[in-house]
């Protein structure tokens, strides 16, 4: 039965006449030698052989219409692309042949119609890597008095050609030449990323609402996630209304991306709901349920999300912990599963090492302050009240707190954007709530070792002297040149991406303004770290070692503290220069009022820009 099919279809297409088909496929018996229809690989030639005699009638057919149209630009066009189309073929025996006569074909396109936009932009088609763009830019010039619809065309081909040789930037902006021209160039993506990384985000989003709507379902799809990866806020989910409105049903996980990213927790919500319960998920998709749950403050979704990830997600332990984090300060009945005592174990075991990596930090200290005792060499102590394990304590409830708070009030903002870009309006005055709560429970819980270090150590006493200052004035006259050089002369490409610093100060400037933000950076934030590091840790440190080794010691963990790895040189050297102060002026007065004066012009940096 197979074989009368097999010679019907032949027959039907040409390729064997009827008769001797059906009697070849009522022969039985019959060895591959008889019986042509049993050679596979002659039947495949006899094919590609009927092919390329149709694609050579079809260039005859072209060929003789050309002759009768000399002048005719499209046609000539249009042969060359018929062609193309067959060139690079895999499955095609005759694929070299096709590619050859494209040769010829372009290289008289170039010769007889060499001032033509479009036979030159479709010559540089056929061009790749660092040929197509030396073509392209030596046809930028001329291109200037020709029709917008080919000009858009050049520079999306160029934009092409320099994504071909990694040259992003070049690539970027020839593709937002494109799109001004014609918004929906192919290339349109490429430009709006190209706007977003260097900062024009108000004009990404405009190329992007601007383009004509896309008629499948994919394109679309594209231009949401490109929204969702470089331009945060609704821009995203004001595409996907529009998609919507022209009638392109988007997946409902791109959706709930873009409801999300907005801010719209519910209707992101209601879009997951539309999925089918027993549908299978990737690792990303189950991570964005339980984002969505976090930010409606659904605990019992959340919950069932976050389980759900520790069945099929099994190297996800940490952040499925911080999303256990927000679940308990959303609904702690809902986190009370007996599946979720290993994330309650990874928390409570991440909170311990917090606490006692201090104390670790300290132990080696502790044995050369007892090798020095032993000897007769003991160190004088900075501040006689203050010993190691002061030190230890402070600087323990220090960054416990601070993991705490973050863990469990700015993760629940931070993941309920998973696998999108962050809407920072949202997320800089959490953050800055964040970081006074943290201060005020730091400075409650070493009210008692603020209280020992003594009112002569906060204030300083004795004989200052005026050369003491140079440094630190010097210190301070270089990061604000370098501050205000950066802020003036550089652009930051990614909201996100900003310092720590830099977001606790907008956030603070988004509750109460400038006062706010000076009060919180340039006098709370000086105030506790200066205890801690300069009184708590150099104070411990130099009871059992030397005083240089003591300083560089705290300013290093200083630095490390921070997290910021761009300005890590500097922070070290100002830990060291406060340091340094105390010693001299043998109390905090004079480091705090540095610190101040240094966060301060941080922050009238910030408001600059």
């Amino acid at each position: 039965m197979s074989r009368f099919f097999l010679c019907l279809t032949l027959a039907v297409l040409g390729l064997l006449p009827l008769s001797p088909a059906f009697s070849a496929s009522s022969a039985t018996g019959a060895s591959p030698a008889s019986n042509p229809l049993l050679n596979q690989q002659g039947m495949m030639q006899r094919v590609d052989d009927a092919s390329y005699a149709k694609y050579r009638e079809i260039v005859a057919t072209f060929d003789a219409a050309i002759r009768a149209q000399q002048g005719d630009v499209a046609l000539a066009l249009a042969r060359c692309q018929f062609m193309r189309n067959y060139a690079w073929a895999e499955d095609l025996q005759w694929a070299e042949k096709a590619q050859s006569n494209l040769k010829v074909c372009l290289q008289n396109l170039k010769e007889k119609f060499t001032d033509d936009p479009e036979v030159s932009v479709s010559l540089m088609e056929n061009v790749y890597g660092k040929d197509a763009v030396a073509q392209g830019e030596a046809l930028l010039p001329k291109a200037r008095k020709w029709p917008a619809e080919y000009r858009a065309r050049l520079h999306a081909a160029l934009s092409n050609a320099y994504q071909g040789t990694q040259d992003k930037r070049n690539a970027g902006v020839q593709a937002v030449e494109a799109a001004e021209l014609s918004p929906d160039t192919p290339v349109l993506l490429t430009a709006v990323r190209h706007l977003a990384t260097t900062g024009e985000k108000t004009e990404a989003r405009r190329l992007l609402m601007d383009a004509p709507t896309p008629k499948f379902v994919w394109q679309a799809t594209s231009r949401i996630n490109t929204a969702l990866d470089v331009l945060p806020g609704p821009t995203a989910r004001d595409l996907l209304l529009r998609m919507q409105t022209a009638g392109l049903k988007i997946d409902p996980y791109t959706s709930a991306r873009a409801f999300l990213q907005a801010g719209d927790a519910a209707s992101a919500q209601r879009t997951l709901a539309e999925t089918k319960p027993d549908a299978p998920e990737s690792a990303q998709n189950r991570a964005l349920r339980l984002s969505v749950a976090l930010a409606a403050r659904d605990g019992k979704a959340a919950a069932a999300a976050i389980q759900s990830s520790l069945e099929y997600d099994k190297g996800n332990r940490w952040p499925l912990a911080q999303s256990y984090a927000v679940l308990m300060s959303i609904d702690p009945a809902a986190g009370m599963r007996f599946a979720f005592a290993g994330l309650m174990l990874t928390l409570l075991s991440v909170g311990l090492c917090i606490v006692l990596f201090p104390g670790l930090l300290m132990f080696p200290v502790h044995y050369v302050g007892t090798v020095r005792a032993r000897k007769g060499r003991p160190t004088p102590p900075l501040f006689e009240r203050i010993g190691l394990r002061h030190a230890w304590y402070g600087l323990a409830v220090l960054c416990l707190t601070t993991w705490a708070l973050h863990a469990f009030v700015v993760s629940q903002s931070t993941q309920t954007h998973s696998g999108t870009a962050p809407v920072m309006d949202t997320l800089l005055p959490k953050l800055a709530l964040t970081h006074f709560a943290t201060l005020g429970i730091v400075v409650l819980l070493l009210s008692r070792t603020m209280w020992r270090l003594g009112r002569r150590q906060w204030t300083s006493s004795g004989e200052w002297k005026a050369r003491w200052f140079i440094w630190p004035a010097a210190l301070l006259a270089v990061s604000t040149l370098a501050a205000w050089y950066l802020a003036h002369h550089t652009t930051m490409h990614n909201t996100e991406l900003q310092a720590w610093n830099e977001s606790v100060v907008k956030g603070a400037m988004q509750l109460g303004g400038t006062g706010l933000a000076l009060l919180l950076v340039a006098v709370v934030v000086p105030l506790v770290e200066e205890f801690v590091f300069r009184g708590c840790l150099l104070g411990g440190l130099t009871r059992h070692m030397s005083f240089i080794a003591a300083n560089l010691w705290q300013a290093v963990i200083f630095a490390c503290v921070h997290f910021d790895a761009k300005h890590f040189p500097f922070l070290v050297m100002f830990g060291l220069t406060t340091g340094w102060l105390a010693k001299k002026t043998n109390g905090l007065a004079v480091p705090i009022a540095m610190h101040m004066l240094n966060n301060a012009i941080f922050v009238l940096v910030v408001m600059s820009r």
